[in-house]
């Protein structure tokens, strides 16, 4: 059975007294002494009449509902109580009918049929739904004293097979229709040194200013700014639980599908202020007190050869299907990868490109197609579900941005073997702890997963990000391979132990995690150091162990 608020909810929007915004920002509100009419009420949202009027109209409901379940459950103790009569049984004769009396002979005035309202139609709402799930109890509601006056028309609690039938599809698969990318242009003030008291947008541009990549905001330490790979605070007070709401509904303010933060519940989620560009949010709740993560998204594009990748990196842009697994830890830069990728494709021919984003990041340009980002949970049930979307949509270059399961993994190999150009991100650390964790993850499948990855795996490219010597920027460390036919035929057989060999001696089509380390040392760019704590063999790299 439904809850009062979720009844009072369904009866404001059905009758357009409130907005779903309204309800879904005071739906987290509700406690044991307020229920959502009240909020309202208090809010000025909703005058003393209106409220007192859906107030009986919902008390009403309730208890008709209650009686229709307390008859129901009635019914199924007597049909338990008094089970059917065996098959074998000779029915009993019928009773006879009373006399009827003759039907009157003129003909009664006709009814008027009354006019469907669109209040009258079952509710659907898109997005986040406060109101639960449906109950399966159909009721009929009287007309109500009162209600004439607000304009509030009986609503009809439908059942759920209704509602199936009505929408063609189960409720629980809806998702939102509306979507609207902001790219955070503008101009804003960046302050010279900051304070708990700045705005989040003041923050977000001072963090843009001196190029850092991540910004830190709780209550146990000051603002922390993540510069070149390195964490500095930039001021000195901890921010209290107040200040830190009042940054969290700033940022509520740039979620382009209006999704209302609940407490307790962690999110991550892209958003957009003026003037402070697009910016990827994380929340995590310590009791009532949220604590900020966000990366900041940089606004222009990097040209893939500015990324100095391998040469033979470039022929994935010939590719005309398969897979490309793009790896490394959190914060390697990725995305960004991904989406020069993605960039460099379609300026090279002309080509669909779908992006599949957790959530959506930077905004991609395609000078010679079409570039559709999707995000999951907004635009798609899954990440599976919006890779097969994508393929029926005739895709033919897709970005998925990242691998979490091994069904995803399935559906992007079931994309590539059927025409698509896929390019995958994924978590490792080296070409051989990746594709083996992918592979173990199949567990009884492991030989069918290897035998596709050897058929629809084209590359791998794992890389990590350090910062250069003095400290003014980051530089990719890479480990790649080009997927030839021995590697293949390695990958089929899981003799995975023998892909660090394979690669070294794959000349110019592999290179070594070591070998792009060690070129990167020998060049200047990195210190001894930094590339003896990333590489895969610390013998090779130990005369810069630091000393203790």
């Amino acid at each position: 059975m439904m809850t009062k608020n979720q009844i009072m909810a369904k009866v404001l929007f059905s009758n357009n007294l409130v907005s779903e915004r309204q309800i879904q920002e005071y739906w987290g509100k509700i406690d044991a002494s307020h229920d959502l009419g009240e909020l309202l009420l208090e809010a000025g949202i909703l005058d003393q009449q209106t409220y007192a009027a859906v107030s009986q109209y919902v008390q009403d409901l309730e208890v008709k509902l209650k009686a229709a379940e307390e008859a129901k459950a009635a019914q199924t103790k007597q049909e338990q109580a008094n089970p059917a009569s065996s098959a074998f049984e000779r029915p009993k004769a019928a009773a006879p009918k009373p006399a009827q009396k003759p039907a009157p002979t003129s003909k009664p005035a006709p009814v008027a049929e009354a006019p469907k309202t669109d209040a009258e139609k079952p509710l659907a709402l898109e997005g986040n739904n406060p109101y639960g799930e449906s109950t399966a109890t159909s009721v009929q509601i009287e007309k109500v004293e009162g209600l004439e006056q607000t304009r509030i028309a009986p609503v009809a609690i439908a059942s759920a097979e209704e509602e199936l039938m009505a929408d063609d599809k189960p409720v629980e698969e809806a998702l939102p229709d509306r979507f609207e990318i902001e790219s955070g242009e503008g101009s804003i003030a960046v302050p010279s040194q900051l304070t708990n008291e700045n705005s989040l947008a003041e923050i977000l541009a001072f963090a843009r200013n001196y190029k850092a990549t991540d910004v830190y905001l709780s209550a146990t330490a000051p603002i922390a700014m993540r510069v070149c790979g390195s964490v500095h605070y930039v001021n000195e007070n901890p921010f209290d639980a107040s200040q830190l709401s009042k940054l969290l509904s700033e940022a509520k303010l740039g979620f382009a599908d209006g999704y209302e933060p609940v407490v307790g519940v962690d999110f991550s989620k892209s958003f957009a202020l003026a003037g402070a560009g697009r910016n990827r949010l994380t929340v995590t709740w310590n009791d009532t007190i949220p604590s900020l993560a966000i990366r900041v998204i940089s606004a222009e594009s990097i040209p893939l050869d500015k990324l100095y990748l391998p040469p033979f990196c470039a022929d994935f842009l010939d590719l005309p299907h398969g897979l490309v697994l793009i790896a490394g830890p959190s914060g390697s830069g990725r995305s960004t990868t991904i989406g020069a990728f993605g960039e460099a494709l379609s300026q090279k021919r002309f080509v669909l490109l779908e992006s599949i984003e957790k959530p959506v990041e930077r905004l991609l340009s395609n000078g010679n197609g079409m570039t559709v980002q999707k995000e999951v949970g907004l635009h798609a049930k899954s990440g599976v579900s919006a890779l097969h979307d994508a393929v029926q949509a005739g895709a033919g270059v897709i970005l998925f941005d990242h691998l979490e399961t091994v069904d995803e993994l399935w559906a992007a190999l079931q994309a590539s073997s059927a025409g698509a150009l896929v390019f995958a991100v994924a978590a490792g650390n080296d070409v051989y702890g990746l594709l083996s964790r992918l592979l173990s993850a199949a567990a009884d499948r492991e030989d069918e997963l290897a035998a596709a990855l050897s058929d629809e795996l084209k590359g791998v490219i794992v890389q990590h990000l350090i910062p250069v010597i003095d400290n003014q920027d980051q530089v990719l460390a890479v480990e790649a391979l080009k997927v030839t036919f021995s590697i293949a035929n390695l990958i089929r057989r899981r003799e995975l132990i023998q892909l660090p060999s394979a690669i070294a001696a794959a000349k110019n089509l592999g290179l070594s995690l070591d070998d792009s380390l060690q070129n990167l040392v020998e060049s200047g760019y990195i210190r001894g150091e930094d590339a003896w704590q990333r590489s895969l063999n610390r013998r090779r790299f130990a005369a810069y162990r630091p000393k203790k």
